[in-house]
């Protein structure tokens, strides 16, 4: 996996370099966003398929994207000529983290014990704002196994202050 992330990543950065402008950016975002999944298993297969014409797959996928951006077309026609569309999902992802980066905009993983509600979310999203200083984009996910709190990841920084956490360190200070 790591090589197809850097394969990707080399083709998101070329993308981002075709982009004149940011609107042109966002633009490229929002399709890549909506393509990706739609390159699953089936389509994949579908588009490597060698007993369909590479003549026919490009004309399919010229069709299918005629309202999305030049850019985005040729990078796709460009990827099933060389028999790697299966990195579209995997390019979208590069894209987005690339656009992030260049903005500012600093990804956390929130998980908790119960879900949240919308409101929550954005106190969550809020608070790591401030502590960071930076602008974030959060994810959540939901694992009743730490009874209670909350793990934040934040790049390579992790903040756990779940109940469960706290058991365990409180267990590897009795132990010692």
């Amino acid at each position: 996996m790591p090589v197809l992330g850097s394969v990707a990543r080399r083709y998101a950065e070329a993308l981002l370099s075709l982009a004149p402008d940011d609107r042109a950016v966002g633009e490229y975002r929002a399709s890549l966003d909506q393509l990706a999944p739609v390159f699953d298993r089936l389509t994949i297969a579908s588009l490597r398929d060698p007993a369909v014409p590479l003549k026919q797959r490009q004309e399919a996928i010229a069709a299918a994207l005629k309202d999305e951006p030049s850019e985005i077309r040729s990078l796709l026609l460009l990827l099933l000529e060389r028999d790697r569309v299966a990195l579209v999902p995997y390019i979208a992802r590069a894209f987005g983290d690339l656009v992030d980066r260049r903005e500012g905009i600093a990804k956390a993983r929130v998980t908790t014990a119960v879900p949240l509600d919308e409101g929550e979310r954005d106190d969550v999203v809020r608070r790591l704002e401030r502590a960071s200083g930076q602008k974030v984009r959060a994810s959540f996910a939901v694992d009743p196994m730490l009874i209670g709190g909350a793990t934040v990841q934040i790049g390579d920084h992790l903040v756990d202050s779940t109940l469960h956490g706290r058991l365990a360190e409180l267990g590897r200070q009795l132990a010692s």
